[in-house]
């Protein structure tokens, strides 16, 4: 049974994940193409690899692949939303053992305007925060692509259990913005537009409430448009935290 270790740092640094033409094959139940890198569901879908992460646990390591793919009902070739799936490794005796597969746990709204899923900061890494010892919130930030080069920035909220081997997503939280590709410097005059980026924090689960998701917390550093229209620098009063809500199944 999986127990959680208490630091994301107990992972292997030296530990690499089953390849993704691996995790796409579970996920789909057939090989991926290797032309493609993409394989498909079975009504047909086009399913990419997103992210990988390892989730350290009490007696070695687990991975889990997310990938994506256009949700049901929408254009597949440029779709408005997307449903996001995962498969669950462990290793053990030096090989990488399939635990668990979700085709669906929760879908996204897409990165750009071609339908594709928002970008993941890979080099800022999943912030995550063990509960209990049998659960995990995982925060990943995410990337998308607006009119004018404008990108907006967010964390993608998710849940896991290990018994059975749940992944949920649980919600997108706003983590700034970057508005000054739309700025124009060249009369001298200063940019007016504000870039901010989010931290995220997973606070302590309060002691009242052991089985309660933890709630979540978002800082700001930057520069943020004030009520009064002004830029100004981005200030604690900007923080936000945000509860699970149980009804909705998403962070609020």
């Amino acid at each position: 049974m999986l127990a959680l270790a208490g630091s994301p740092a107990a992972a292997d640094p030296d530990l690499v994940g089953p390849p993704r033409e691996t995790v796409l094959a579970a996920i789909c139940g057939s090989p991926a193409r290797s032309e493609s890198g993409t394989c498909r569901m079975k009504d047909g879908r086009p399913v990419e690899f997103w992210h990988g992460a390892m989730i350290p646990a009490a007696a070695g390591t687990w991975f889990t692949g997310f990938a994506t793919m256009p949700a049901p009902g929408e254009d597949a070739d440029a779709p408005d939303r997307r449903t996001v799936a995962a498969a669950t490794f462990a290793f053990e005796d030096a090989r990488w053992r399939l635990k668990g597969v979700q085709t669906e746990i929760g879908r996204i709204g897409t990165g750009n305007r071609n339908g594709d899923a928002p970008e993941v900061d890979e080099a800022f890494g999943a912030v995550t925060r063990p509960v209990n010892r049998v659960r995990l919130v995982m925060g990943l930030r995410l990337t998308s692509h607006g009119a004018a080069g404008a990108r907006s920035f967010s964390f993608l909220l998710l849940h896991f259990s290990r018994v059975p081997v749940r992944w949920s997503v649980a919600g997108e939280v706003p983590a700034g913005s970057d508005e000054t590709a739309a700025c124009d410097t060249d009369g001298g005059e200063p940019c007016r537009m504000g870039k901010s980026e989010g931290r995220l924090e997973i606070l302590p689960e309060e002691s009242f409430r052991p089985l309660a998701w933890p709630p979540v917390r978002v800082t700001l550093t930057g520069t943020v448009l004030g009520e009064d229209g002004k830029l100004r620098p981005a200030t604690g009063r900007d923080a936000r935290t945000y509860a699970f809500d149980e009804a909705s199944g998403a962070y609020r």
